[in-house]
Order: structure tokens, then sequence, then C-alpha cells
């Protein structure tokens, strides 16, 4: 069986068609890093899996006996795959990385809720004498935690750090916007943070810019400087090797990803892998509850000694776990090294492509050998820019390709992307918070998956390239948002899909469960696909013709020029 050709035709979705303003699309999704696509033969293998599903905390029927052993097997599939030995846990946390990181935070003590902060200072202050006060929270300044992050953090492991008990140190970004080893190896071995507990946590790669960590080198002066060693793969996951252990010398404390970007992974859970000597054996697990406990009375309980059991409060997500281990194994199926010599193509050639487009700026190190095939860009349109937002809308309305625009839940990082200085950075603070979430900055993101057949890559190449040349004269068809920076077609509204038990019941009354009527399912051939690809292609740039023709520069606005200038209609009173 060719896996990739099956694999590919089990997409569900990748045959949808739907509305927008231009006439119906079929769907081309290119947002992999936001999350993943759902796989038919894995939904319909967890339907199987319902049949004799029940909760693992019933342990003598068979559906609980059954699903329980599942549940463990899946657990041993995620943890192979990461070559985690038995001295390595798991726990399942979230929906995705940032559960897991928090999870991995609670356990070493470092969260503390906010408003359980806000009661302990109130207790102090309103019982205690003031310069006691002072003096408890400057020792517990002076010895906090350490944590060191990249400069290429995913919001979820970098200001959930801030939020902790503890100082957060950012190493910097060199010239080639890759992560500065030498600051690193300077930072770690500083006499300042003597005695102190330190911990390295970063982003194994760039969800913005696809960029790689060098993680066993980054591990080896982690491990060398007497710190714990976190990695987050949320970006990354999906196309890559990882290996917690590889030697001694470079072996990983824990790591954390989201399966539900893996290719059949929506519906998953976050997944905490961890070194038993992280876990503080001898207090109460993180989060009690049923099946923590081996004995409870009126007055006291007895906490199981199981590291995995006892940090599994109530029924855990059995479906979620399973999901992600079929994911896992999917992807080992479609063969790691094929994977990544697939994504090494397509983004030499997205990067080769997008050079020669005048209009298109890269994000970050446009080298390829860098990168994942995950790749950021914004538009130039003279002296100002098309809005990000604007980008993706028109990618969606005119040829069905879903993309991600904003910041990508990078805000520091993206201030060194696009070179937004302090001064800049508190103008934009200002404008934001005076209700003009239009101005925020960002870029277009596509992934190039590696699924995707030749027709559909080059699809979504040219589609971006007629983007870059046509996307301004489009602009009197849109209607721009300065408070929300939506963007929305003029004249068209997207016809909201019934949603609830009562359409599913009506539907089956017709023998059929339809609850999304505006999009419509076919069986295509890849001689079709290709057939529309050419038709939307030709469509977008017979209309940019058109409006190019009866284009008008003086119709157009930015937003504020001293900031980063978006082109936008104004709206006629």
């Amino acid at each position: 069986m060719d896996v990739w050709s099956f694999t590919r035709s089990q997409i569900i979705g990748r045959n949808t068609f739907f509305p927008t303003p231009f006439g119906n699309r079929l769907l081309t999704y290119a947002d992999y890093t936001a999350s993943g696509r759902g796989v038919r033969f894995i939904e319909r293998f967890m339907e199987h899996l319902l049949e004799l599903y029940g909760n693992t905390h019933t342990e003598d029927d068979v559906t609980g006996n059954l699903t329980t052993e599942r549940l463990h097997e899946a657990e041993r599939i995620i943890k192979r795959h990461l070559n985690a030995g038995p001295q390595y846990h798991i726990i399942e946390a979230g929906t995705g990385s940032t559960g897991a990181i928090h999870r991995l935070q609670q356990m070493l003590g470092l969260y503390i809720p906010p408003a359980a902060k806000e009661l302990f200072r109130s207790i102090l202050f309103n019982n205690v004498d003031s310069p006691i006060v002072e003096r408890i929270e400057s020792t517990l300044k002076a010895k906090s935690p350490v944590v060191f992050v990249g400069p290429y953090e995913h919001h979820s492991n970098e200001i959930t750090w801030r939020e902790c008990y503890a100082e957060v140190i950012e190493i910097e970004m060199n010239a080639s916007g890759l992560i500065d080893l030498e600051d690193l190896e300077r930072k770690t071995r500083d006499p300042a943070y003597a005695g102190r507990l330190k911990i390295g946590s970063f982003s194994a790669g760039s969800n913005v810019t696809g960029i790689k960590t060098p993680v066993y080198e980054i591990a080896r002066i982690l491990r060398k400087n007497d710190c714990l060693v976190f990695f987050d793969f949320a970006a990354i996951a999906p196309y890559v090797k990882i290996d917690i252990n590889q030697s001694p010398e470079t072996a990983f404390d824990a790591v954390f990803f989201s399966p539900h970007k893996f290719l059949g992974g929506p519906g998953t859970t976050g997944v905490l892998v961890f070194h038993e000597r992280l876990y503080p054996q001898h207090l109460p697990p993180t989060l009690s509850g049923g099946g923590t406990v081996d004995f409870v009375n009126m007055h006291e309980q007895e906490y199981t000694r199981d590291i995995e059991t006892r940090e599994k409060p109530g029924t855990p997500g059995i479906l979620q776990t399973i999901k992600a281990a079929l994911a896992i194994q999917l992807k080992e199926r479609l063969g790691i090294e094929a994977i990544e010599r697939k994504e090494k193509e397509y983004i030499r050639r997205a990067i080769e492509f997008f050079r020669t487009i005048p209009e298109i700026e890269i994000v970050g190190n446009p080298d390829p050998e860098l990168r994942v095939a995950i790749l950021s860009f914004n538009i130039k349109a003279g002296d100002s820019y098309l809005h990000p937002r604007y980008v993706v809308k028109l990618l969606n309305d005119l040829f069905g390709i879903q993309a991600r625009a904003g910041c990508s839940c990078a805000g520091p990082y993206g201030h060194r992307l696009l070179h937004i200085d302090t001064k800049k950075s508190l103008e934009f603070k200002e404008k934001i918070l005076q209700g003009e979430m239009g101005i925020k900055p960002g870029w277009a993101r596509l992934n190039f998956h590696f699924l995707f057949t030749e027709e559909e890559f080059r699809f979504i190449l040219d589609a971006v390239a007629l983007v870059a040349r046509y996307g301004v004269y489009f602009l009197p068809l849109y209607r721009f948002d300065l408070a929300t920076g939506n963007w929305t077609a003029r004249d068209w509204e997207y016809p909201l899909p019934p949603f609830g038990i009562d359409p599913i019941l009506s539907s089956l009354e017709e023998k059929e469960i339809t609850t999304l009527p505006l999009s419509q399912e076919r069986n295509l051939t890849e001689e079709e696909r290709a057939n529309y690809y050419r038709q939307y292609l030709e469509e977008a740039q017979k209309k940019g013709e058109e409006l190019k023709a009866s284009f008008s520069p003086d119709s157009l606005s930015t937003t504020q020029r001293d900031l980063i200038p978006f082109l936008y209609c104004p709206i006629k009173r």
C-alpha cells in the first residue's frame, strides 16, 4: 500500500467546497502549524473503540479493563516515540503544550494562582509589620528560581513563566536570527544565579519561522551549568525525530507538545513527559482526586506511590490520549526521514520562489536548511503594507486556502522580526489599549505540509504571487474594522451553519447527518482538483485586471504612518 497516497485521500475536508464572495471554493488547508486535520481511518477506529469503551477506574468488567489497557498502551507508544525510558513518566494535561507546561510549573511548585498571591499578600500586610513583609519579599525574590527562555518562544513558554515564582532571563538572538549559544553559556554560568534552581525552557522550533533550535547543543550547555532541561516541541513535533534521552550529556528533563497539530490529531490531549527526578514524591499530588489514593477515611488519605497514577486525578483524557498515540504512530508509519526530506524540498522551493517576488518580505532568516516547512511573510504595497489579515482573507476568498494571520502568539519574537523598538512598542500598546486592535502588526503564515501534492504546492505559491500582484486592487471590495482588525467583503455575509442536536436529529430523518449544509464534499480525482486550481488562479487574475483598470489610488487610506502602515479603503458615508 502507498501509505502516503492513501493517507492523503483520508484527510477529512480535503474534498470539501465552501462559499466565498467569489463563488464556491475547494478547501486547501495550509494551517497545520495551528492545528492538524482529522483522518478518516483514525476517526473510524475511534468510533470502533467506543463499542467497548469504559472508565479506567472501573476494574472488574471488560469495558474498564480493556480501556485501561488501551490507555496504558497509548502511553507506552508516546514514550517510545520520544525514546523515554522507565525513569520518564507521562501526564496528559489540557489540550496542548500550554496545559502541559502549566502542569509542570504546578508540579515544581512555581505556579501560584494570582488570587492566592493576592490573598497571601493581604494576610501578611494586615498582620505583619511592613519592614518584615518587605524583607520576606526581598528574600523570596533573591532566592527565586531562574528560568532561561529563548528569543522565539510561543507565549505558552514565556508569559506562563513570567507569572510563576521565578526570574525569567531571555537569551539573545544572534545576527543570523538564531539563539545565541554564547549568550546562553554566559548567562547560565553567571555567579549571580549560583545557589538557585536554574531551568532552561526553550522552544524546539519557532511556530513563526519554522527555525529549528539546536536542542542537543542547548541541552549540553544547560546540563554543564546545572540547569534543568525543558523543551517545547509544539510547533515541530509532527515533522521531526524527538530523542529525549540521546546521551547523558544531552538528556532532556521534560518535553511537552501538542498532538492536536499532528495529522489525525484534532481532539487529542496535551502531553508532558518528564524525568522522575523532577517529581516531589514526598508531597501530595499536584491535583488530588479520584484514582490518586490507596486509602481514605474520614480524617486522612494515603496517596498511591505510582507517579503516573497519582497525577491522574479523576477520569483521565482516555480517548484523547489514545488518539494522540494513533497520530504519532501515523507519523512513524509515514516515515520521519521521508517527512523531513519532503519538508526540506518544499521550504527550499517556496523560499526560492517568494524571493523572486519583490512585494514579498519573508519573515526571519530565509535559509531553508534552518527550517521546517513553516513560512511567514508580509506583502509590501508601495511604502505601506497589505494587512496580514487582509492577505489571509484574500487567500481564503479567492482560492479557498486556509492560512493564519497575526503574531502567532509570539509577541516578543515579533518585535525582533519586525524591528519594533521599545518606543514604537509603547506607541502600539497605547493605540491597542485605546481600542485600535487593527493596527497590530504581524504576518501571514503558511506551512507546506509534506502530504501536499505537487499541484497543491504550486497552487499555493501561485495564489500568494497573485495576491502580491493584485491584492491592492481588491481593497475597495473589503471593509476594514480598525477596532477589531476584521476584514469583511462588502455586500456579502458568510452564511452561518446550524449547530446543535436538533439539526442532527432532523438530518437523521433524512438518512444523512449534515450539520454544515453550506459545505459540500465531493469525490475528486487529482486531475479534477488541478482543474479547480487553474480555474481559481485564472478567475483571480482576470478579476484583478478588471479592478486594476478602474482603480484609483486616491480611494485608499493608511493606518498610522509612523508605526507600520496598512492600506485600506475607508467606508464612504
